[in-house]
């Protein structure tokens, strides 16, 4: 639990209190706030109010990314509490935070992804994450071969891998929307290969991944081994996600198809549904990741592909 030290703290627990007595979840609103405790500590040490001026320079400070946009309503909704408590207070307004566009994702070299994954393949075991050293390297090579949101491959049950026909069956993703997923013959011999060691260690398991517990891993857990990988890596891509590894699929996929010559907008849609996306939109999107490439086989002066491709 965070120490707040600021002349706030005294507000700032009774906000995380009154918000937890609401049922909310305070994971990031305390992270948040901590933030801010340490930046008024630091920056403005005698401030007691939060007034307009100190709310400006937070929101400054914190100007850019999906954070900082959560980091400044964070100390918004503690203006409105205030506010509700009796205590003066500025309320940032909502003007202020600005919805973050969507930035363009890393795109690993190959030297890059060779060394994500001889990190991976280097994980030792570890006795509170039992089994990690095999899951660790298997779950992020079915994430990028198979172009998976990191939720699908850690809800996966055993029923829905079926290596011998190189198929995985993602039930109930983005809009409850059921898909089957075919994989390559090396991909699927992997994914054989672990059911087979898991089976060893537990026969009865439900998850394809399993915890120690018999649960599905966390998204806490696999962000880690993720962040662990690319530190292990040479420190190789310290603002990417596991959902970069399924951007790095859709940007490799349609790469390869130009450089077949395949006719990129007619194969876009096959791409659309392999990855589970409602939009054609949301697919188009990743011709931002190729511009040279993809100018080149003229698919950038489609009209709508290019410009504010947001979705």
């Amino acid at each position: 639990m965070n120490t707040f030290t600021s002349n706030f703290a005294r507000h700032i627990e009774a906000m995380l209190e009154w918000r937890t007595s609401l049922g909310h979840s305070l994971r990031d609103m305390r992270n948040a706030m901590a933030g801010f405790d340490r930046f008024c500590s630091s920056h403005h040490p005698g401030e007691t109010v939060l007034t307009r001026e100190l709310a400006t320079a937070w929101c400054r400070d914190t100007a850019t990314g999906t954070w900082g946009a959560y980091r400044s309503r964070a100390v918004r909704e503690f203006g409105k509490y205030l506010q509700l408590a009796g205590v003066d207070a500025f309320i940032v307004p909502s003007a202020w935070i600005a919805s973050p566009t969507r930035g363009l994702p890393h795109m690993f070299t190959d030297e890059e992804l060779a060394a994500f994954f001889r990190a991976a393949d280097s994980i030792d075991a570890e006795y509170r994450s039992p089994f990690r050293e095999y899951t660790i390297p298997v779950i992020f090579r079915l994430i990028l071969g198979a172009g998976l949101r990191p939720p699908e491959a850690r809800r996966l049950r055993r029923h829905d891998v079926d290596a011998e026909g190189a198929m995985v069956m993602i039930e109930r993703s983005k809009r409850n929307k059921d898909r089957h997923v075919p994989v390559s013959g090396d991909l699927a011999g992997l994914l054989a290969r672990f059911d087979h060691l898991a089976d060893m260690r537990r026969a009865d398991r439900e998850w394809f991944f399993e915890d120690q517990h018999g649960c599905q891993y966390p998204p806490s857990w696999l962000i880690a081994s993720y962040h662990r990988c690319c530190e292990r890596a040479g420190g190789i891509a310290p603002a990417s996600t596991p959902y970069t590894l399924r951007h790095n699929y859709a940007a490799r996929t349609l790469m390869r198809w130009v450089e077949e010559g395949k006719d990129i907008e007619a194969w876009l849609p096959y791409l659309a549904a392999y990855m589970g996306h409602q939009k054609y939109s949301s697919t188009a999107w990743y011709v931002h990741l190729l511009p040279e490439r993809l100018a080149a086989a003229g698919l950038t002066r489609a009209a709508g592909i290019i410009p504010a491709v947001t979705s």
